[in-house]
């Protein structure tokens, strides 16, 4: 969660890291992975890939994970729903619609490929 530690795993040959708060729910106002994902990969540069746990329920959320540096997000939670909901079936449902959502954000954002993503794909209101 702090670009120190990615500074680190890069240092001490990690070939990633995942920036993960555990879904919030082990200490009250931590930061969101959105939130801690920049400042990791500034700090890590390309030297090792950086993963994002946490908060991916749609694909906007894809896109603003990979515009903010990550180079790949992890969903638990909305599979597990569509597992409750429709099994294996459900499953591929939910990364059916997620890819479905994230080819839609790529083209309103006017960017062709996942790979033209950046900060400047953002509006960051502070």
């Amino acid at each position: 969660m702090t670009p120190e530690d990615g500074r680190l795993a890069a240092e001490h040959g990690a070939a990633g890291v995942v920036v993960s708060n555990h879904g919030g729910r082990q200490l009250d106002t931590v930061p969101a992975g959105a939130d801690a994902v920049g400042p990791v990969a500034d700090a890590v540069g390309d030297r090792i890939d950086v993963l994002v746990d946490g908060g991916i329920r749609r694909g906007t959320d894809v896109l603003k994970a990979l515009a903010l540096g990550a180079r790949a997000v992890m969903v638990g939670r909305p599979l597990i729903w569509g597992l409750a909901v429709g099994g294996e079936a459900g499953v591929r449902a939910v990364l059916d619609l997620l890819v479905a959502e994230f080819d839609v954000a790529l083209a309103l954002a006017g960017v062709p490929h996942a790979s033209g993503l950046g900060p400047d794909c953002l509006e960051i209101r502070g």
